[in-house]
């Protein structure tokens, strides 16, 4: 009896101690189809149809140049004509060479000689397009939780060409929540997106989720995330903000990556460094590899006094790091201010080292209509 009850207190403390365990909070997943988007390669060439080509240019060359003879007929009828031209203007009158003459003379020739500005080079049209998957869920355990649609979906492109206003970059952006569908991601309510590119850029795909209650955690939390996509070799961009309210900022290039990596960036609160700031970093475990304990389910640092923090990535496949912060409360529904927290996350991608990409998240299914 006494064995009994022993093995029932420590069940019960055992419970107790894993209920006392704060669960992980869930992050919204923003990630494209693909990493980056590359020209088609052309095919490789044998050498032999230059040879040809080269070839038929200097038949045609040869076959356009005129004979010795009549290049010299036609050499002596240009002296003689010449001699004629010089000889007409040695005996045209003196009177036509005024300095009025001359200086109009000269002025024609100073226009004549102006050049004129080039238009600057636009971006080359494309015709690629990629599908953006939106959803909540726990990148850990792979596991995908009901989401509602988002407030803002809106891509930024940025090149070489993007300029400054106010000291603040001017990127082309397009708003597409109007685009966005809904669809099953994990056998949860998801969202996607179909997005057209039409020139290269270095694009930046940034939501904004609506305010949910977490009843776990008795708090509304909201989601303000961001992801990029360089294509055709375009990488001008990533280092500018996107101009969301709370926002990650890399200070490393967040693409072309290979593990084990260092990803660096400065956490941005309304524009300021946002200083001792929890940032954790956790990877879709698409593989359900189990961990020693749950503090190797992700990667956690502080910004530092100027809102910087740095991390390694030790595995491939897509990295979620998150900036958790404390908002402004918001009325619950009893009328009574609840409990706001402020999650900014970018998603990065790593490839294995050993150049294999690794398995993809599975698309998002449209729902049927």
């Amino acid at each position: 009896m006494s064995r009994t009850l022993s093995a029932l207190l420590l069940a019960v403390l055992f419970c107790g101690l894993i209920a006392t365990v704060p669960a992980r909070a869930s992050v919204t997943l923003l990630i494209p189809s693909q990493p980056g988007i590359e020209p088609a390669a052309l095919p490789a060439s044998d050498g032999k149809a230059d040879d040809r080509n080269d070839g038929k240019k200097n038949r045609q060359a040869t076959a356009s140049s005129p004979a010795p003879a009549a290049t010299a007929e036609k050499k002596d009828k240009a002296g003689m004509t010449e001699e004629a031209n010089d000889a007409q203007r040695d005996a045209a009158p003196a009177a036509d060479a005024t300095p009025e003459a001359a200086k109009a003379a000269a002025d024609g020739a100073t226009a004549a000689e102006t050049s004129v500005p080039e238009a600057e080079p636009s971006a080359p049209s494309i015709a690629q397009e990629v599908d953006v998957l939106m959803t909540r869920m726990d990148p850990f355990r792979h596991l995908a939780e009901e989401m509602t649609m988002p407030q803002l979906f809106a891509v930024l492109r940025f090149d070489e060409h993007t300029l400054p206003k106010d000291g603040v970059m001017q990127p082309e952006r397009v708003d597409l929540l109007g685009d966005v569908e809904e669809a099953q991601y994990l056998d949860k309510k998801a969202w996607g997106a179909n997005v057209a590119l039409d020139k290269p850029g270095l694009y930046q795909f940034i939501i904004e989720t609506r305010p949910w209650w977490n009843e776990a955690a008795q708090r509304y939390d909201q989601h303000y995330v961001k992801s990029f996509l360089p294509v055709y070799g375009v990488e001008v961009g990533w280092e500018y903000p996107a101009g969301l309210p709370v926002e990650i900022v890399p200070l490393s290039r967040p693409f072309g990556l290979s593990n084990p990596c260092l990803f660096s960036g400065r956490v941005l609160a309304h524009g300021k460094p946002s200083a001792g700031t929890l940032v954790r970093a956790q990877r879709i475990n698409l593989e359900n590899c189990p961990v020693p304990s749950r503090w190797h389910e992700d990667v956690t640092v502080r910004t530092n006094e100027r809102g910087e923090f740095a991390l390694v990535l030790n595995r491939p496949g897509w990295w979620c790091c998150t900036a958790i912060m404390d908002g402004t409360p918001l009325k619950g529904h009893d009328g009574d201010p609840r409990p706001l927290q402020i999650g900014s996350s970018v998603w990065v991608y790593v490839d294995a080292a050993d150049g294999q990409r690794p398995a993809q998240p599975q698309p998002a299914k449209k729902k049927n209509k």
